[in-house]
C-alpha cells in the first residue's frame, strides 16, 4: 500500500500542522488567484493613469500650438504691441512751445528695447525718390532740444545708405509703413518727385502713393526682398533690418537682415491692359482680327480700308503689279 505524503505548515500561534496533497494542491490555487488579482489591480492603476494622462497631454499640446502661432509674427525675444493712439494714432512730435519731454514721443535717454534699420525705395514712374535725412527729427524746441521720433532716418552713413528707416524705439511697439510715412508727413510739408511734381503730398495708402493714384492704367505695388507683397501700410518693419547688428540681436537670427522694402507707381503695360491685335501694326480704321497679316505685315497705316477693300487687295500678286514695274522703266 502506498504511503500518502504529508507535508507540514506552520499556523499563526506557530505550531506545525501537516497537509495532505489535496490541501496544497488548494493552497497553490489560492496563492495564484491572490496574485493574479494583485497583478490585475496593478494594471488597472496604471490604465486609470494612462486614461487621465492622455487627456492632459493633448490639452498642453493644444495650448502650447496656440501661443506659438499667436507669437509666429512677434519678435522671438521681444513682445510687440499696437502703438498706442494719440492725438495723431501714431508717434507723433510734442507742441514745439514745450519744455518737458518725458511724457512725449521723444524718447529722450531712454534705453532702446528695439533697434531695426529696414531700407525704404521709392519709384514713381521709374524715378527714385529722394527719402530725407531728417525724417523724424525736429530742433525747433526752446533752448535749442532735439526731438527725434522713434521712426525716423538719418544722412547715410557706411551699412546704411540713403532710405534707411531707424526704428530705435524703448517701446516694443509693432511700428508699420504707416507709421513712418506718418512721420515722414509731420517732418515736411511735401515731397519733390521731379520738375513737373515738384511739391507732392506725403501720403501712402493702398491706392494713393505720394499722390499718385491707382487707376485703370495705373497700379501701386509693394515689394519685400523682390517679391510682390499684399500687407501695403500695414507691413511691420521691425523685423526687416537692413543692417547687420540689429537688437536685439534675435532679430537677425530669425528674420535674417539685408532686407529691402520697394514701393512703386507705374503705368500698367498694354499686355495687362488687354491690347488686341499683332504688336507693331497700326489701323486708323475699325481693326478687324487677322486682316493685319494678310496685308504683308505692313506696319503702316491701314487708311480707311473696309472688308471689300482688303480682300480685294489680299489677292494681289507681285506678278499682277509687273505692269506697275515696267511703266516706271518706260
Amino acid at each position: 500500500m502506498a504511503k500518502r505524503r504529508i507535508s507540514s505548515a506552520e499556523t499563526d500561534e506557530g505550531t506545525t500542522v501537516a497537509r495532505t496533497p489535496e490541501e496544497r494542491r488548494k493552497q497553490r490555487k489560492k496563492d495564484r488567484a491572490s496574485r493574479k488579482a494583485g497583478k490585475t489591480a496593478s494594471s488597472s492603476k496604471w490604465r486609470r493613469a494612462a486614461y487621465i494622462g492622455v487627456p492632459v497631454v493633448v490639452v498642453v499640446a493644444v495650448v502650447v500650438v496656440l501661443i506659438t502661432l499667436t507669437n509666429a509674427n512677434s519678435i522671438p525675444c521681444l513682445q510687440l504691441s499696437g502703438v498706442p493712439v494719440q492725438t495723431s494714432g501714431v508717434p507723433a512730435f510734442p507742441p514745439h512751445n514745450t519744455t518737458d519731454f518725458s511724457k512725449s514721443w521723444c524718447p529722450q535717454g531712454v534705453t532702446t528695447v528695439l533697434a531695426s534699420f529696414p531700407l525704404l525705395t521709392v519709384s514713381i514712374q521709374g524715378t527714385s525718390v529722394t527719402i530725407p535725412s531728417s525724417v523724424g527729427r525736429n530742433t525747433s524746441y526752446p533752448g535749442g532740444v532735439e526731438c527725434d521720433l522713434p521712426v525716423l532716418t538719418r544722412a547715410s552713413v557706411s551699412g546704411y545708405p540713403s532710405g534707411t528707416i531707424y526704428v530705435e524705439s524703448p517701446w516694443a511697439f509693432d511700428y508699420n509703413l504707416s507709421t513712418f510715412f506718418s512721420v515722414w508727413s509731420q517732418s515736411y510739408a511735401n515731397v519733390f518727385v521731379n520738375s513737373t511734381h515738384a511739391s507732392q503730398p506725403i501720403v501712402y495708402q493702398s491706392n494713393d502713393l505720394l499722390g499718385f493714384s491707382s487707376d485703370a492704367t495705373h497700379s501701386i505695388h509693394l515689394f519685400v526682398d523682390g517679391t510682390p507683397s499684399s500687407a501695403g501700410p500695414a507691413l511691420g518693419i521691425d523685423t526687416l533690418d537692413y543692417g547687420p547688428n540689429p537688437y536685439p540681436s534675435c532679430i537677425a537670427e530669425k528674420y535674417g537682415t539685408g532686407h529691402k522694402i520697394l514701393l512703386t507707381y507705374t503705368a500698367a503695360s498694354p499686355a495687362a491692359l488687354g491690347v488686341r491685335g499683332p504688336p507693331g501694326l497700326l489701323a486708323t480704321g475699325p481693326a478687324v482680327l487677322g486682316w493685319d497679316g494678310l496685308l504683308f505685315d505692313s506696319p503702316m497705316p491701314h487708311l480707311g480700308f473696309g472688308a471689300a477693300d482688303r480682300t480685294a487687295f489680299a489677292k494681289l500678286s507681285l506678278g499682277s503689279l509687273s505692269w506697275l514695274v515696267g511703266r516706271h522703266a518706260a
